[in-house]
């Protein structure tokens, strides 16, 4: 095998699964088939890719425009798992919404494919493609509900918003063009170090800037995020899912990439890109909270809930600036990724199910009192709120502790302090779905327990699992992202 086959293999793989469910979906008749080929196709060729690279230790190859290295293959093995877990739920999903249609899978694989190259670019290019492969395959899948006004509202007005930061983006990659005389990344970092830069510092911090206004679109940090609540309360629930895990995911490992790859070459810009972070970071969690405390809709507390978590996402994201601390904050941002993928994933999966046929988004009264109708499945999403909102013995709560510990051991004492009281506002948010669940208010009746298949409460449960295993025991997760770095 070419070496320039094997620096592609889990893109390549993944579009291959793309393009065989697609031509499928031409002769297959039942979706739930279709679910479970695109699952196994997932699992067998993009799973077993990043299984035989990470073995030998990754494949680096300048020629392939990106990198295979194990950082990339960490953020494709996150992504195959958020995949096959996000179709495995649409098969009770659609089939319930009467809206299951074969070529659904196609997209979720092609999204996934597309996140795997944002996470891999070494280029301004191979950074593009992914990004808009990844975003394409969304606006579709966001408007999959043909027959709810407020799934296609939510595909439209993602589409718009998604092509508005897009021109940003490639406003920023034509400024950092002009500026460095080259599109590769090694080539815009030693324009930097050597200060070859003919068009001037300016313009290129410009470009810089506008560059990551579409990454802040796509992590939907404030002031970029107006667009994800409407979008994911629209949207059929576990795409939803997939946006908010996957779609932030990708654009973080974008960020580490073109922060280890380029900023470093500038410890100028390198400031700059620690203070930039720092105060988005923080306005983030802030005002995503106070917004949250407000909202009695699950998918848009959810939806904002995942922007304040972006925002804890960004400081983790800004320290990797400080040299002493660039290892272990690393490591705090893989461990915090990682986290967030199963207790949110956990929680849009509840939702899925407790969402009715003819709705599209339900209020806190449909969760009322399942702690007695539904006590199981009230147990996991208790679990999955509580992880979010940090408690101990959770996954959540190591994820934002190794953030601020990172912060702490910096000395960057008034940062991590308000990043706490933040996280302290968002708890209040959470454990009031929990309230709901288990202490309905006076004089209502607990919400009938909503029906929910085997496959589905085993996915919640090894979810469920995993958030209380991984908080109690982090050897496992912790051990896997120490030492990572850009190969």
């Amino acid at each position: 095998m070419s070496d320039l086959l094997w620096g592609t293999l889990p893109i390549a793989a993944m579009g291959l699964a793309a393009c065989l469910m697609f031509l499928l979906a031409a002769v297959l008749k039942s979706g739930r088939t279709a679910g479970v080929l695109g699952i196994l196709s997932t699992l067998i060729l993009g799973g077993g890719s990043v299984l035989v690279l990470w073995s030998q230790g990754g494949k680096v190859v300048p020629a392939a425009l990106v990198s295979c290295d194990k950082l990339a293959l960490f953020f494709d093995g996150l992504f195959v798992l958020v995949a096959s877990l996000v179709m495995a739920l649409s098969l009770e999903y659609f089939e319930k919404k009467k809206a299951h249609h074969v070529e659904l899978y196609g997209f979720i694989i092609l999204a996934t494919a597309g996140m795997m190259g944002l996470a891999s670019a070494t280029n301004l290019i191979t950074f593009y493609l992914g990004l808009e492969t990844m975003s394409l395959s969304f606006y579709v899948l966001a408007g999959f509900l043909r027959a709810h006004e407020n799934s296609v509202e939510a595909s439209l007005k993602y589409f718009l918003l998604g092509a508005f930061s897009s021109a940003f983006l490639l406003l920023g990659m034509a400024f950092l063009y002009g500026s460095s005389a080259s599109l590769d990344f090694g080539g815009i970092a030693t324009a930097l170090s050597t200060g070859a830069i003919p068009l001037g510092e300016p313009i290129l911090y410009l470009g810089f800037f506008l560059f990551l206004v579409g990454l802040f679109f796509k992590l939907s940090l404030i002031p970029f995020h107006f667009w994800a609540p409407d979008v994911y309360q629209g949207a059929p629930t576990p795409i939803t899912a997939l946006m908010a895990v996957g779609g932030k995911t990708a654009a973080a490992a974008g960020a580490i990439r073109i922060f280890l790859s380029v900023f470093t070459a500038s410890q100028g810009l390198a400031d700059k890109w620690f203070h930039l972070f720092m105060a988005v970071g923080l306005i983030t969690i802030f005002v995503g909270s106070m917004i949250a405390v407000t909202q009695r809709h699950i998918k848009r507390l959810l939806a904002y809930s995942s922007i304040v978590h972006a925002g804890f996402i960004a400081l983790g994201l800004g320290a990797l600036a400080v040299a002493s601390l660039r290892e272990q904050v690393l490591a705090a941002v893989l461990f915090y990724v990682a986290a967030y993928l199963v207790m949110n994933v956990g929680a849009f999966a509840v939702a899925g199910v407790v969402e009715r046929p003819e709705n599209y988004d339900e209020t806190l009264r449909s969760y009322s009192g399942l702690g007695t109708t539904a006590p199981y499945l009230a147990a996991l999403f208790s679990v999955f709120m509580l992880s979010l909102a940090g408690i101990p013995l959770t996954v959540g709560f190591l994820g934002k502790f190794y953030i601020f510990g990172a912060l702490v051991k910096g000395g960057y004492y008034v940062v991590a302090s308000l990043g706490l009281i933040g996280a302290v506002i968002a708890t209040y948010y959470y454990l009031k779905v929990v309230v709901a669940l288990y202490f309905p208010a006076a004089g209502e009746e607990p919400a009938p327990a909503p029906k929910a298949s085997w496959t589905t409460l085993a996915l919640l449960t090894l979810m469920g699992a995993g958030t209380l295993y991984l908080g109690i025991f982090p050897g496992l997760l912790t051990d896997l992202v120490k030492g990572l770095g850009i190969g």
